[in-house]
């Protein structure tokens, strides 16, 4: 047992589920195997790098698969016990797709809501972005989607899809131009494109860095901090990749922090912060993960109180973070 889960349970109504009928279980089920890199076709910088992200993309979709099947959330609450410090946000995330896509099918009592109540308060990020994967698919359903999440963390949902079309269609959206997305929404769909980036680059700085640099200029800060968000969360990276990022990110490096520190707090949050991550923060941040973790809550809680005409709330605590980082490196 983790730990990490201890999310109250009980008998009530607000525990049970009720799976969609086996058909449509069956139709809309995933198969793990669509997640190796030999049917992505993504590239392989190393065995143990492809091997990881392969160990990562499951997780996710026993996450998802799971809300076929379960009869209450207390399975998903077992379920997430057995799974690694590493893979337990993605195993939420892929169950926060799975709640909103069987929230589509015709009289059911709806199951995301529930889902958010159970499991954003220690998984934010990860649930927000996971809803996002499934607007990919059920873009009928956007709005409808949207309107059940968190007025701070909302904007998720498009980093979620600009991840989900940089992972399944990265040639599509490499060459293509920048999905039409008003206003800050198009910026968070190239954040989370940057983390497609990371895995369709097979977690190699280099590749990733050099996709970068073939695409806009006006893309390139969001999707550096996209890869710094895998980079940190996701892995597998060293001190000398973090470091390897900043100066490759050149321009752009307090964006590509801007994701380490947001991963950095998310996984200080839901304690699972791994060896070789808290190295790599500090190396980058000159700052403990929980002391980084501590001032970057301070500025959410500040920024959430903020007031912008142009920028979302949630806009003004990435740039706080990168402001932040930029006069760090000025010192």
């Amino acid at each position: 047992m983790t730990g990490n889960s201890r999310i109250h349970s009980s008998g009530d109504q607000q525990d049970r589920l009720r799976p969609p009928p086996a058909l449509i279980r069956k139709f809309l089920a995933l198969d793990p195997r669509r997640v190796e890199f030999r049917v992505r076709g993504f590239d392989l910088a190393d065995k143990s790098h492809e091997q990881r992200l392969e160990s990562i993309g499951k997780a996710f979709l026993r996450g998802y698969n799971l809300t076929l099947v379960a009869r209450s959330f207390s399975e998903f609450e077992q379920a997430i016990d057995q799974e690694t410090d590493l893979l337990r946000g993605f195993f939420i995330e892929g169950g926060a797709m799975g709640s909103a896509l069987v929230d589509s099918l015709p009289f059911r009592k709806a199951m995301l809501p529930r889902y958010i109540a159970r499991f954003a308060d220690q998984y934010p990020i990860l649930v927000h972005a996971g809803v996002g994967l499934t607007i990919s698919k059920l873009r009928w359903r956007e709005l409808g989607i949207m309107a059940e999440l968190d007025s701070f963390y909302r904007w998720l949902a498009y980093d979620g899809l600009g991840y989900h079309n940089m992972y399944f269609e990265p040639d599509r959206t490499l060459t293509g131009p920048k999905r039409v997305l008003e206003g800050y929404a198009s910026r968070a769909y190239d954040q989370g494109a940057g983390r497609g980036i990371w895995f369709v680059s097979g977690a190699d700085v280099g590749k990733a860095a050099a996709t970068i640099a073939a695409m806009a200029e006006d893309r390139r800060a969001d999707l550096w901090a996209g890869v710094g968000l895998a980079l940190c969360y996701a892995g597998p990276s060293d001190a000398a990749a973090f470091l390897d990022a900043r100066r490759l990110a050149g321009p752009h490096a307090a964006d590509m922090a801007t994701g380490v520190a947001i991963a950095c707090t998310a996984r200080v949050k839901d304690q699972s912060l791994l060896p070789e991550t808290r190295e790599a923060v500090t190396a980058l941040w000159s700052t403990t993960p929980e002391a980084l973790a501590e001032k970057v809550e301070a500025m959410r809680q500040s920024a959430a109180a903020s007031i912008a005409a142009d920028t979302p709330a949630y806009g003004i605590w990435r740039d706080r973070i990168a402001e932040d980082f930029a006069a760090s490196q000025s010192d």
